[in-house]
């Protein structure tokens, strides 16, 4: 077999271990996706309860506001901390499939450096995920404790 088929042939062997990486990077944007979409609904929440409180005078309703807006600021952190996380762990895992793609055409030993990437990436996204379950719960404590639809007539 001549060597330009060995290559193209090794070089098949690499993408086809770059594709379980490039999925991953799908996945992790779908998580990015959804981080947006809730920081989104944070914001806009965030900025209704400013309007109000602008034009409220009720020292109580102002009271409770402030309330709500420290808690959704408590959220807004743990998804800026997990969207962080997110696209640092999706920056290393491209960084491990172009690794690949160079120890495969410079021909050295980069195994070490891809492992340790990849760990790292999927710790990052671990934290990433611990974030957003933080999130998760201060957005059901808030609901529990009638924040976030304490102004809302329910019709009762």
């Amino acid at each position: 077999m001549g060597t330009e088929v060995v290559n193209i042939l090794t070089m098949a062997k690499v993408i086809q271990t770059a594709v379980a990486p490039v999925f991953l990077i799908t996945g992790i944007a779908a998580t990015l996706g959804v981080l947006s979409n809730r920081l989104a609904r944070i914001t806009d929440r965030a900025r209704t309860l400013e309007r109000k409180l602008k034009i409220s005078s009720d020292e109580e309703f102002n009271r409770s506001l402030a309330t709500e807006l420290r808690a959704l600021l408590k959220r807004a952190r743990c998804i800026h901390i997990a969207f962080s996380f997110s696209v640092l762990s999706a920056t290393l895992v491209s960084a491990v499939v172009m690794l690949l793609f160079m120890a495969n055409i410079q021909a050295i030993n980069l195994g070490t450096a891809i492992a340790g990437c990849f760990m790292v990436a999927m710790l990052l996204l671990i934290l990433a995920f611990i974030a957003l379950l933080g999130e998760v719960f201060l957005a059901t404590r808030s609901m529990r404790r009638g924040m976030i639809f304490a102004d809302i007539d329910l019709g009762e």
